[in-house]
């Protein structure tokens, strides 16, 4: 089995696990490791992540909404990271890549943001949002991700953007993002 399938912890009692992947396969290719919540199972459908769909970035000053093409547009970045599920379950480390959360705040005009909030368009519940911290923003390895190992996203694994930040649980890494509100 590959190391991008390979379970992490978890034993005997793996199968139990509320959140846990529960031996899905998760396919070959860019996009073959593991998640914990398919789209389908949340409610997040191919006409909610439309071609119309905006990233929003508020902060200090008027919002500023940015399609997927101007994301992809703007300089690139990329760390390897891997995906830690809190349920006992990791992915070996996968190649991602986007725009820096800290460029993104710069960009909402607070570059010194103490905050963000992360919203999906996944429909509410105890994962559509997260709040992370100013040393999570100002990692220079902490993406709003648009590829994955030299693919889009698959919609499992959060298209059009998820942000992935480093040693944050993978519930955490919220999928399907189409606001980050900035703050001080």
């Amino acid at each position: 089995m590959s190391g991008a399938r390979r379970a992490g912890v978890g034993g005997r009692l793996r199968g139990s696990a509320l959140l846990a992947p529960h031996n899905r396969n998760p396919g070959s290719g860019p996009n073959g490791f593991q998640n914990n919540k398919t789209a389908a199972a949340v409610g997040v459908t191919r006409a909610r992540l439309g071609p119309d769909r905006r990233l929003e970035l508020s902060g200090h000053g008027p919002s500023v909404t940015l399609t997927r093409a101007r994301l992809l547009a703007m300089r690139q970045h990329a760390a390897m990271l891997p995906i830690a599920c809190v349920e006992g379950w990791s992915t070996s480390d996968q190649h991602w890549s986007g725009l820096r959360l800290a460029d993104l705040a710069a960009m909402a005009g607070l570059p010194r943001a103490s905050s963000v909030l992360v919203e999906s368009v996944q429909p509410p519940g105890p994962y559509s949002s997260v709040l992370l911290r100013g040393n999570q923003i100002h990692d220079p390895r902490a993406l709003l991700a648009l590829r994955v190992n030299g693919a889009d996203l698959s919609i499992d694994h959060g298209y059009p953007a998820r942000v992935i930040v480093p040693a944050n649980p993978g519930v955490n890494n919220t999928k399907w993002v189409h606001r980050l509100t900035f703050r001080t």
